[in-house]
C-alpha cells in the first residue's frame, strides 16, 4: 500500500506526466481529423495563393503605364488615363495572354493577374464606355494595389501546424489548402472504466430498492472522449476483492485503467486490495493528494498499464478526471501546451478562509457580464453531482489562503466545452 501522506497537486501531477508517453500513430483522411492531434507537422505542398491574384473586383493593369503618362505631363496636372480592355480574369478561369502598354484586363476577386500587370484599379474607380471596350480613371493607383502576392498566406514546405496541435474545425480548411488530404495523429489512447460497489447498478437495468444507477462510468466515458481517448467502460464489480482482480486482469490491454469508488480506506473500498493480487507486479506511485474533493485518489502501474484509483463520489471523480485523466490522455496524445491553465475572475460571493488542502470550489460564471464575474455554490458537498452539472469552472483556493470577499480576484479553472 502507498503512503498515507498528503501530496501536492504540483507533485501529483508531475508524477502522471512522468509517468506517461506519447503513444503510437496512425494516417487518417483529413476530413475525419476534427479533434485530433498531430503527431507530424503539416507541411505545404503549394503556394497559398499559387500565384498573384486579385483582391478586388476591378481592372489589371501595369503601373508603369501610370507613371509615363504622369511623368510626360508639363503642368503636373492629373491626367485621364485611358486602356483598352482586353480579355477578362476570373478564379480558375485566367486570362492567358501578356497584355501590351495601355491595355487593361477586366479581373476579380481571386482570379489570377495577368502577364504584365502588376496593379488592380477598383471598378469602381473607373468609367468604362458605352461598347465597354476601353476604361479611364482619374484614381491614384500605387504598384500592386489590390493584390495578393503568390504565397501570402504560406509558402510551399512552409510549416503550417506543428506536431502537437489539436486540429479544430478552423484547423481543417488551412490544412486542405497545403495540397494535403492525409495527417498523421496520434491514435486515440483506450481508456478502460472500472465501477465498483455492490450498490452500483448499470444504467438501464432495473433497480433495487438499495441500488442506484452507475452515473460516474457515463461521465467518465464522456469527458473520456472530450479529451480525446476512446472509453471502454467495464463490467461493473461487486465488492468483492477477486472480481475486481480479474476485472482489472482482463483490461490490461488498455492505455489506461481509471476506476471509480474503493479507494479510501473504508471495509468495503476494495481497490488496493485487488491490486496486491498481482504480486509485486504493481507500483503504487502514491495514494491521497491535499485536495478538496479527491483526496484518496490513487495512482499506480499494474504490470505495464497505469492506473488511476478515483474516489467514488461524482464531484471528487470528476474533478479529478478534469485534472488528472486528462493530463494523463494529453501526455499519451502529445499534446503541446501546459494544462492546467488558471484564469483570473472576480468573486460574486464571499469564501472563508481556507485549509491545508487545494480546494477546488464549484462555480458559475456570469455570461451577460463583461466583469468575468463567477459565483460560487454556497453548498460544496463532494456527492451533489447536479450542482456540479450546473456548474462550468472551479474557484481553485491555495492551502491556507485568506477570506476572500465580493469584488476580489480569484483564480479559476474553466470547464472544457462540453465537460
Amino acid at each position: 500500500m502507498p503512503t498515507s501522506k498528503l501530496i501536492s497537486l504540483d507533485t501529483a501531477i508531475e508524477y502522471i506526466k512522468s509517468n506517461f508517453s506519447k503513444i503510437s500513430n496512425e494516417d487518417i483522411f483529413l476530413q475525419n481529423a476534427l479533434g485530433r492531434c498531430l503527431a507530424q507537422p503539416v507541411y505545404s505542398n503549394i503556394n497559398n495563393p499559387k500565384y498573384d491574384v486579385s483582391s478586388m473586383d476591378g481592372y489589371a493593369i501595369n503601373h508603369n503605364d501610370f507613371i509615363e503618362l504622369n511623368s510626360n505631363s508639363k503642368n503636373n496636372s492629373k491626367k485621364i488615363i485611358k486602356f483598352k480592355v482586353n480579355g477578362e480574369s476570373s478564379a480558375g478561369n485566367p486570362f492567358e495572354k501578356k497584355i501590351e502598354p495601355f491595355e487593361a484586363v477586366r479581373i476579380f476577386t481571386g482570379a489570377k493577374i495577368p502577364q504584365g500587370c502588376d496593379t488592380v484599379v477598383i471598378q469602381e474607380n473607373v468609367q468604362v464606355s458605352s461598347d465597354k471596350k476601353y476604361i479611364s480613371t482619374e484614381a491614384i493607383v500605387k504598384k500592386y494595389e489590390n493584390i495578393r502576392k503568390k504565397g501570402l498566406d504560406f509558402k510551399k514546405g512552409e510549416c503550417v501546424f506543428e506536431a502537437g496541435s489539436l486540429i479544430k474545425s478552423r484547423h481543417l480548411g488551412s490544412i486542405a489548402m497545403t495540397g494535403q488530404a492525409w495527417v498523421t495523429v496520434t491514435r486515440k489512447p483506450i481508456i478502460s472504466i472500472l465501477s465498483t460497489g455492490n450498490e452500483i447498478s448499470r444504467v438501464g437495468e432495473q433497480l433495487t430498492k438499495d441500488q442506484i444507477p452507475s452515473g460516474n462510468s457515463l461521465m467518465l466515458a464522456a469527458m473520456v472522449s472530450e479529451f480525446g481517448g476512446i472509453p471502454r467502460i467495464l463490467p461493473i464489480t461487486d465488492d468483492d476483492q477477486n472480481n475486481i482482480y480479474n476485472t482489472l486482469n482482463e483490461a490490461l490491454d488498455s492505455d489506461l485503467i481509471v476506476s471509480t469508488g474503493g479507494v479510501s480506506v473504508g471495509k468495503y473500498d476494495l481497490i488496493q486490495k485487488a491490486l496486491e493480487n498481482f504480486k509485486g507486479k504493481n507500483k503504487n506511485e502514491f495514494w491521497k493528494i491535499a485536495m478538496r474533493p479527491g483526496k484518496p485518489l490513487l495512482f499506480s502501474k499494474v504490470i505495464n498499464t497505469p492506473f488511476i484509483g478515483l474516489p467514488g463520489n461524482p464531484v471528487s471523480s470528476g474533478v479529478c478526471s478534469l485534472i488528472f485523466v486528462n493530463i494523463a490522455i494529453r501526455s499519451m496524445l502529445g499534446i503541446t501546451g501546459v494544462y492546467p491553465i488558471f484564469e483570473k475572475a472576480v468573486l460574486n460571493g464571499n469564501l472563508s478562509v481556507n485549509d491545508k488542502r487545494m480546494d477546488f470550489v464549484r462555480a458559475k460564471m456570469n455570461p451577460k457580464d463583461s466583469n468575468n464575474l463567477v459565483t460560487p455554490f454556497k453548498k460544496q458537498d463532494s456527492s451533489m453531482i447536479t450542482q456540479f452539472s450546473h456548474s462550468d469552472c472551479l474557484i481553485v483556493r491555495d492551502p491556507f489562503e485568506e477570506i476572500k470577499n465580493k469584488g476580489e480576484l480569484v483564480k479559476i479553472l474553466r470547464f472544457p466545452n462540453n465537460v
